[in-house]
């Protein structure tokens, strides 16, 4: 992900003047510069000595300046060593962005005590068929009273091994690979790619409200955390938050859960750039983002996820994006996310109806003209009484007639059909707390549909057999009859 991603940025800087938005370009790619060592180098080692190109102390050391192909940089000491000795390395320019410091570690390991695995060549004449003619990089480590620059060639025929040298030496070595390969690096990528930390379960704040806003949707996706939660009653879906638009639902927990959470703990695939400047930005499509989702947490904390442009490569498909107050351009993994494509269809539960029964306070039904009322009032089923039109009836048969209203199913989801008519029923249900308040109406519809707006708006459909079962249920009521449940 580090080879190309400044000419993507050219790229797409270029297309956003030329007035296009896209670009199908490699993140990755082979450096044929930087290959294997020429078929010419000697395979013939005089020496397997280990002799110390560079030998500092981790507490000395004041200044790493590493150069290659992708520009130059400088990594420097962060405060004073601990007191086991350990030195904690940043890149200058990027104190306060989020390093891998385990990356910036290795800056200085290599470097303060590097030593080779075998001398080459002596005096050696034609460095070119090392790669050292003109080095793919090289890192000059400093301390107060001195400083070792060390050049680094082609990789050897022999694996794990790269040709380097001290500079202002003639002899030739190979040093492991592992230890150079981290001078190869932009500097981009020693920059963390966690984008939101993923905080412990039981230090995760809660998620109040998400927002996804996208050019291809008409409505904002807006999903709020459910405060019944908070003293176990969740709804019959259990799931910990709803859909308040485009339309109110109920969530599927599991379909909905990296929608609901997925922001903690996301990761990008590389940084493409730090400090965008504005053509960078503008060229990433991150000036008018494609889609944008917002957090709300309950620790009055809120976070921006902003994508861009889609990056359609050879090894995948990833997305210019920004996050929050982080001066960063990132690619993220088309793979790894859901809000790019995400529809209300993909993540509500069918259940119209999540009320627990002893919950219930209120159910009114309208039908053929008539209504009738049940009340409610109790925690559990031996405590629970409930009355039809003012009559105490048996909670066991109200229990059961909810029961059948439970399976009302949002077959299809459907919010730009307008209702006809007056409703074939209409259902008012309210909790006894008072925190839930729902009218659901059914209108028929085309194919022998029934079309379900709830509190108002039109939501979903479902067989309009369903509603004409649940009159004939509603009727049967007081007679004793078994309730019909299949449809």
């Amino acid at each position: 992900m580090k080879k190309n991603v400044k000419a993507l940025l050219a790229c797409f800087a270029a297309l956003a003047v030329a007035g296009g938005g896209y670009a199908a370009l490699k993140l990755t790619e082979e450096d044929s510069s930087s290959g294997g060592a020429s078929s010419s180098a000697s395979d013939k080692l005089t020496s397997e000595i280990h002799v110390p190109l560079t030998a500092f102390e981790a507490a000395d050391v004041t200044l790493i300046s590493i150069e290659n192909e992708n520009g130059s940089y400088e990594a420097v000491p962060v405060g004073s060593p601990a007191e086991d000795g350990t030195v904690e390395m940043t890149i200058k320019g990027f104190e306060k962005l989020d390093v891998n410091k385990n990356l910036t570690s290795s800056i200085l390991n290599s470097a303060k005590a590097l030593s080779s695995e075998t001398t080459v060549e002596e005096n050696a004449s034609d460095l070119d068929k090392y790669g050292l003619k003109e080095p793919r990089a090289s890192f000059t480590v400093s301390s107060a009273s001195d400083s070792k620059t060390v050049l680094i060639g082609n990789d050897s025929p022999v694996s794990g091994e790269t040709y380097c040298m001290a500079e202002g030496d003639s002899t030739v070595y190979t040093a492991a690979t592992a230890n150079l390969s981290v001078f190869l690096n932009d500097d981009t990528d020693y920059i963390s790619n966690v984008i939101l930390e993923n905080p412990a379960d039981d230090q995760k704040p809660i998620m109040n409200k998400l927002t996804i806003a996208r050019n291809d949707l008409d409505y904002d996706i807006v999903i709020e955390y459910d405060k019944s939660t908070d003293d176990g009653t969740t709804s019959g879906t259990m799931a910990t938050h709803f859909m308040t638009a485009p339309i109110f639902a109920y969530l599927d927990p599991e379909k909905s859960q990296d929608e609901v959470a997925g922001l903690f703990g996301l990761t990008a695939s590389s940084v493409i750039a730090a400090y965008p400047d504005e053509a960078e930005i503008k060229g990433s499509g991150l000036d008018k983002p494609f889609c944008t989702v917002k957090m709300d947490c309950g620790d009055n904390s809120s976070y921006e996820l902003k994508l861009g442009n889609k990056l359609d490569t050879e090894n995948g498909v990833y997305y210019a994006a920004m996050f929050t107050d982080k001066d960063i351009i990132y690619a993220i993994d088309a793979e790894s996310i859901c809000w790019d494509d995400v529809v209300p269809d993909d993540i509500i539960s069918r259940m119209v109806f999540g009320t627990y029964v002893w919950d219930i306070g209120k159910l009114e039904i309208e039908a053929e003209g008539k209504t009738v009322k049940f009340a409610g009032k109790g925690s559990s089923k031996d405590d629970y009484e409930v009355t039809k039109d003012g009559q105490k009836c048996d909670r066991e048969r109200f229990q059961s007639f909810y029961s059948f209203l439970l399976k009302t199913s949002a077959e299809e989801f459907s919010i730009d059909e307008v209702p006809q008519g007056e409703p074939q029923a209409a259902v008012y249900l309210e909790t006894q707390n008072g925190e839930t308040k729902q009218t659901v109406e059914f209108y028929k519809a085309d194919g022998k549909k029934s079309l379900i707006c709830v509190n108002g708006t039109p939501s979903f459909k479902c067989r309009t057999a369903f509603v004409d079962l649940l009159i004939e249920n509603l009727s049967k009521f007081d007679s004793g009859e078994k309730f019909v449940v299949n449809w």
